[in-house]
């Protein structure tokens, strides 16, 4: 569906203003749908319909949206449809509802709050794609084996792994899992027997998916709740696991034996680790992954990210599908910075990391942001993030870049592995600093959109983790500092001199320090 068929619907409807009103994302919506689209659109898409009964997926596809130095990753919307109702003008409802929907995200306040940080050479145009969805039916539900993402760029290496190795996130079902930065398995495709997150029984129990997200073709009401996780059900594994998709990702863990058999074909609890693919390569996942990141890598002239997923083969005389939903350049700072300290520096460290993401020198930030650790509950991540949103509109209204400090997966749609916040949250965040400790201690999210925007802004990403021992943050460094913004959670500070931070993009480290 064109660029010019959304102008058209635009003017049509007299849809600009949008553009100009602060409005907020459900008022868009509501404006959208109650707008009509062309009605040749309409024709074209009732015979379309008359010919496809297989469920649909509706996507954006923006000028900006795949731009090679500042891509509007994961900032639009994406729908599901089962597209099967014996009724085609439910059906054509439906499509006609979702495509309404795509077009609204273009206003959203996301990527209004994103494009005020970047400068783009030309201004956006939206088409939207509506392609058949990958998976099989499993019951009530249409889902892949697995979906993932895979970036060409590993931005945290372990053990001998190289950054150039790249980095894959995998979960069973949708990928809205992966992309939205819930739990995922991460691994190297070039050492996929490596598993840090899966290093002992109690981290696999812990760190593994739980959930997944499925399209329900059955049952489903005429009027599709598009607002809900975009029309997708959330579901259990437990719920699951006699499907055949869980029989091929899934181990089972022996109680009385605290061990896991790398087989469903036990009793006891399916624990999602996707040892089969990736210890016995029943499907060759990793060697289809390390191909085509060269390949895009050579074509693009730079590292890439690709989307992709997997439907399994039930048949054994019938082959697996692996599909490239999509690829797109990444990008990276320019030369390497090592770090070098004189005496002045290393006495005024505060901060050392072994786990950063970015390159070179940032001696700019006054500002921070953090949550209060003496304060912090994971049950208040939802108002935490509201909080911080609070804060960052005084802070870009007074055009301040700051730093943001606090627990576990920033960005994170699982309110229970990190604090929430979207794009709008952290408009005018410089530098985020993610801190594990015992109550959020999670796997970084590298293969996230809100991961890859940090990375396509040049924002620096440091993880402070307390079980390195090389890692540290000095909390009492700020005791001093002049309080400027305080919420129940959050504090807001600034400092008399702007902070030096120096990260080593090729090895990964930073260090921070802050002069009196």
């Amino acid at each position: 569906i064109s660029t010019d068929l959304f102008n058209e619907f635009m003017v049509e409807n007299n849809l600009y203003y949008v553009a100009r009103e602060d409005l907020s994302d459900i008022e868009i919506d509501e404006i959208f749908q109650g707008a009509e689209l062309p009605e040749k659109l309409n024709q074209k898409l009732k015979i379309y319909l008359e010919n496809v009964k297989y469920p649909l997926s509706v996507r954006s596809s923006s000028l900006l949206e795949d731009a090679r130095l500042r891509p509007y990753a994961g900032l639009y919307s994406s729908y599901m449809i089962p597209n099967n109702n014996t009724n085609i003008s439910i059906r054509l409802d439906q499509l006609s509802n979702a495509i309404k929907l795509v077009y609204a995200s273009t206003y959203y306040q996301d990527p209004k709050a994103y494009s005020k940080n970047v400068y783009q050479p030309h201004e956006e145009a939206m088409a939207v794609i509506v392609q058949q969805l990958t998976g099989t039916q499993y019951g009530d539900y249409f889902y892949p084996s697995f979906s993932g993402v895979a970036l060409s760029n590993n931005f945290y290496p372990f053990s001998h792994m190289k950054p150039s190795d790249g980095v894959v996130h995998i979960a069973l079902g949708m990928g809205k899992t992966v992309v939205d930065g819930e739990k995922s398995l991460r691994f190297c495709p070039k050492y996929p027997e490596i598993l840090p997150q899966f290093s002992l029984i109690d981290e696999i129990l812990n760190n593994s998916q739980k959930e997944f997200y499925a399209l329900k073709v059955k049952g489903y009401p005429e009027k599709l709740n598009f607002l809900e996780n975009y029309n997708l059900y959330r579901r259990n594994i437990i719920e699951a696991e006699n499907e055949f998709p869980v029989k091929s990702v899934a181990s089972t863990y022996l109680p009385d034996e605290h061990r896991l058999v790398d087989s469903w074909y036990h009793k006891g609890v399916k624990v999602i680790t996707f040892a089969q693919i990736l210890k016995y390569n029943i499907f060759p996942l990793a060697g289809i992954l390390n191909d085509i990141m060269q390949i895009g890598r050579k074509g693009m002239g730079g590292p890439v990210e690709i989307e992709f997923s997997v439907n399994l083969s039930e048949n054994k005389k019938k082959k697996s599908d692996f599909f490239l939903l999509q690829i797109r350049p990444i990008t990276e700072k320019g030369e390497r910075h090592e770090i070098k300290l004189n005496k002045e520096l290393e006495k005024n460290i505060i901060c050392k990391s072994s786990i950063s993401l970015g390159n070179g020198i940032n001696n700019t930030i006054r500002d921070i942001v953090y949550v209060k650790p003496d304060e912090f509950k994971v049950e208040f991540t939802k108002e935490i993030a509201d909080e911080i949103g609070t804060i960052n509109s005084y802070l870009v209204n007074k055009k301040l870049s700051y730093m943001l400090i606090g627990p576990g997966r920033w960005g994170s749609a699982d309110r229970w592995l990190g604090i929430p916040v979207k794009w709008r949250d952290i408009s005018g965040v410089g530098v985020i600093i993610e801190l594990k400790n015992k109550q959020l201690n999670v796997a970084q999210s590298s293969g996230s959109h809100f991961f890859h925007n940090i990375t396509s802004l040049g924002i620096d990403y440091i993880t402070v983790d307390q079980e390195i021992k090389e890692d540290f943050f000095h909390w009492e460094r700020f005791e001093s500092a002049e309080i400027k913004n305080e919420t129940k959670f959050v504090r807001h500070i600034q400092l008399k001199k702007s902070l030096y931070i120096v990260i080593d993009g090729l090895k990964s480290e930073s260090v921070i320090c802050m002069f009196d």
